[in-house]
């Protein structure tokens, strides 16, 4: 007889601007209602955004977390909530809450507060270095997002291997080819970028890289490269000296700052652009490297780190120390028509291997592991080519 499960999770982040967290519970949630599962999900919300999603899915339920100060929600309301819930499971956001009575998953995609204390402002490192250790040793298991961050993972909280499942995350199906000129139509409209360009979307913080981004672009210019440089996404800490960089170089009229960009406007963002670049110090994925090469955008992304994982040879590499580095490999692809095409077409086969779809899949696997329920777990058709599951992409 199949068990139904109840299983809370935590989906603050979606509403909150939050890059690829919000991205990332947005996609799993949305895949594992799909699943065909008697389970029930109770989403832990704090935005109205969340409810314009899954209001009305079948086998959700959604309970808005008040009070949803941070604060608050992880000692109390969570805790309260998943009592008077009844809850057989909950899958928390890096940081399990206390005094739960059921089985625990959280999803940690990276440490960078580990080796990049001197990214995140004070007390959020402080905070982050005590209660993600105590975290990851508490819970019962830890779900990350690819095999760098599983090994990182191992060796600074000396945690079983066993204890970790990676479950890689894929671009939307919103992201795929469109029309080059009716993209660029698109952005001219609502975004006023006329001239061709290159393009970064993240958050717009220190461990981005994006000083030396900059420098490179600056170096890049000397060299002849006419485009502009587009930074999409929402200022976050230590940017003002990115910002301060910008003027010192004289690239004001060359650097264009979208700010954060709604989700449906992405995959045109992408598509009209000539170079995708992303020289990232740290990530636990890199999706918006995926999603670039799902929209057919040559991609130019950092060796040394999950990223050369998760782009294999369907990207350039470079240094992400270098600003030479950075900037050798935007004139060479922007001097090659045919390189590009080249790394178009890898990009497209390579993203085309990683799904949101088997993500949900693995992750249902994880609860009904730890909870001993019995169902099965099918899929309804697939809408990417075949997800490779769990397995190192060297």
């Amino acid at each position: 007889m199949k068990r139904h499960l109840r299983i809370g999770i935590d989906i603050h982040s979606i509403g909150s601007q939050g890059g690829g967290n919000e991205t990332y519970y947005r996609e799993l949630v949305s895949e594992l209602l799909t699943l065909n599962c008697v389970h029930t999900l109770f989403c832990y919300h704090t935005s109205d955004v969340a409810i314009k999603h899954f209001h009305g899915v079948a086998n959700c339920v959604l309970k808005r977390l008040v009070p949803g100060n941070r604060m608050l929600r992880i000692p109390l309301t969570i805790p309260w909530r998943s009592r008077t819930d009844a809850l057989d499971l909950f899958h928390a956001q890096f940081i399990v809450p206390p005094f739960l009575k059921c089985k625990t998953v959280t999803t940690i995609p990276d440490i960078a507060f580990e080796h990049y204390p001197h990214f995140f402002p004070v007390f959020q490192r402080a905070a982050l270095r005590l209660l993600v250790r105590e975290s990851a040793l508490r819970a019962d298991h830890i779900i990350t997002v690819s095999q760098h961050s599983k090994k990182d993972i191992i060796e600074t909280y000396d945690v079983l291997p066993e204890k970790i499942t990676v479950t890689y995350e894929g671009a939307g199906t919103q992201f795929k080819p469109i029309d080059k000129p009716k993209a660029k139509q698109q952005i001219l409209g609502k975004y006023g970028i006329e001239q061709a360009f290159i393009l970064y979307v993240g958050r717009l913080q220190a461990r981005k890289n994006l000083r030396r981004l900059v420098d490179a672009y600056g170096m890049a210019r000397k060299a002849g490269v006419s485009h502009k440089l587009v930074l999409a996404g929402k200022h976050d800490s230590l940017f003002a000296g990115v910002l301060s960089r910008i003027h010192e170089l004289k690239l004001k009229d060359h650097i264009m700052l979208l700010g954060y960009v709604d989700n449906e406007d992405l995959p045109a963002l992408y598509n009209a652009a000539d170079i995708f670049v992303y020289p990232s110090l740290y990530e636990g994925f890199g999706l918006p490297v995926m999603e670039a090469m799902a929209c057919g955008t040559p991609v130019i992304t950092s060796r040394g780190c999950c990223l050369a994982e998760i782009a294999g040879e369907a990207a350039v590499l470079i240094d992400p120390l270098d600003e030479s580095s950075i900037a050798n490999a935007v004139t060479s692809l922007i001097a090659s028509p045919e390189r590009c095409h080249q790394l178009s077409r890898a990009g497209l086969l390579r993203s085309g291997r990683f799904s949101f779809r088997e993500a949900a899949r693995q992750t249902m696997d994880v609860y009904q592991r730890l909870t001993g329920a019995d169902a099965q777990v099918t899929q309804v058709l697939p809408h990417r080519s075949e997800a490779l599951g769990s397995k190192d992409f060297s």
